[in-house]
């Protein structure tokens, strides 16, 4: 299917920023629903829209009968009156796919099902599934509706994307957004770095790249900063916050972080200058030299995740970054990190050979 979305994707460099899309499968659930009572999603729409998102989403599972096709065509035509993106997540079940169809959807997610509460990734396996995914192309070749492959975040999947002609792919986020709020900061630079690579590799290749599944506010913009990426699809970890000031709010703010990603205060410039003022207020040590010959030699040339990871290391205590710089055995997954490299050359050369592989 190549409609008049499809131009779009070869004019991403004239549509700046991340666009937003928010799903409704949580959010329908924040009155706590008892026994017949009905919630309007044509109004949570409004509110996630009032946001400033440029989508809304809901989710078509096998659980039939909990949102009617009513309430769809409902919330659909807040969209189109908003001029803004109509989205459903479906599965590859026929009744699914032609529901979607049916309702007109702007952009279609196919992946396996989700049910509420299930964090367990939805991504296709195009070996086994790009039988499905043709039939559901076919059955969408007359429709104005746009189809994302949800996809595993790996290079044997983009390369298998390409050589089936998918050039629209949402991929999905669950082992980034897990890795990025672990305490390794070695699993979420190695992560992150993964991600963004293959953002690039897929948009070089004139792929329109959404991302989606797990991902938390935060997450959202780290990820902003990147220009590989079209859309960013967010649920479930979102309703904290919308449960605390209201979900017009919560939509809010995110869109004004996404937005602020990678200029002003966030500018790579800027975040270089709060790393420096770090060291330079550290009190006199060797680690101390060592870092502030980093920030001269090396820190200007750093963009992420080499940025990312120079942050994150520097918020730890210092007797810590010290322990990874003199470390006899660092695990391997640190071996690619810029600074810590930078460190154990000055530190301690003489442990700056081949890491240990890390354990798992």
């Amino acid at each position: 299917m190549r409609g008049a979305w499809y131009t779009e994707i070869f004019m991403l460099g004239s549509k700046p920023g991340l666009r937003l899309a928010v799903s409704l499968e949580s959010a329908a659930l924040l009155p706590g629903l008892g026994v017949g009572e009905t919630v309007d999603l044509s109004r949570l729409a409004d509110s996630v829209i009032e946001g400033g998102a440029e989508g809304v989403m809901i989710h078509l599972t096998s659980d039939h009968g909990l949102i009617s096709d009513d309430d769809l065509a409902r919330m659909a035509a807040v969209c189109g009156e908003r001029h803004r993106d109509f989205c459903l997540r479906v599965t590859t079940a026929h009744d699914h796919v032609e529901r979607a169809r049916r309702l007109k959807a702007d952009r279609i997610y196919l992946g396996r099902e989700a049910k509420v509460g299930q964090w367990t990734s939805t991504s296709l396996f195009l070996k086994s599934h790009i039988g499905h995914i043709q039939k559901v192309q076919k059955t969408l070749k007359d429709s104005e509706s746009a189809l994302f492959v949800t996809l595993e975040p790996t290079l044997e999947a983009a390369e298998q994307a390409l050589r089936y002609g998918l050039f629209a792919v949402e991929l999905d986020m669950s082992h980034l957004a897990a890795s990025l709020h672990s305490l390794d900061i070695d699993r979420a630079f190695d992560a992150l770095s993964h991600v963004l690579s293959l953002g690039r590799y897929l948009h070089r290749h004139g792929v329109e790249v959404h991302l989606g599944g797990g991902l938390r506010p935060a997450d959202l913009v780290v990820l902003a900063r990147s220009r590989s990426f079209r859309q960013v699809n967010i649920g479930r970890r979102l309703m904290p916050e919308a449960l605390n000031v209201g979900l017009s709010a919560a939509v809010k703010t995110l869109r004004e972080r996404m937005s602020g990603a990678g200029i002003g205060d966030d500018a790579s410039a800027e975040r270089h200058k709060r790393i420096a003022e770090r060291v330079a207020g550290m009190d006199d040590t060797q680690l101390k030299e060592s870092l502030e010959r980093f920030c001269c030699e090396t820190l200007p040339q750093l963009e992420d995740p080499q940025l990312y990871a120079a942050e994150r290391l520097l918020a730890l205590p210092l007797a810590r970054l010290e322990a990874l710089a003199l470390a006899a055995n660092l695990p391997a997954s640190f071996a690619g990190i810029t600074l810590i490299k930078h460190l154990r050359q000055t530190e301690a050369p003489g442990r700056s050979g081949t890491p240990l592989r890390r354990a798992g």
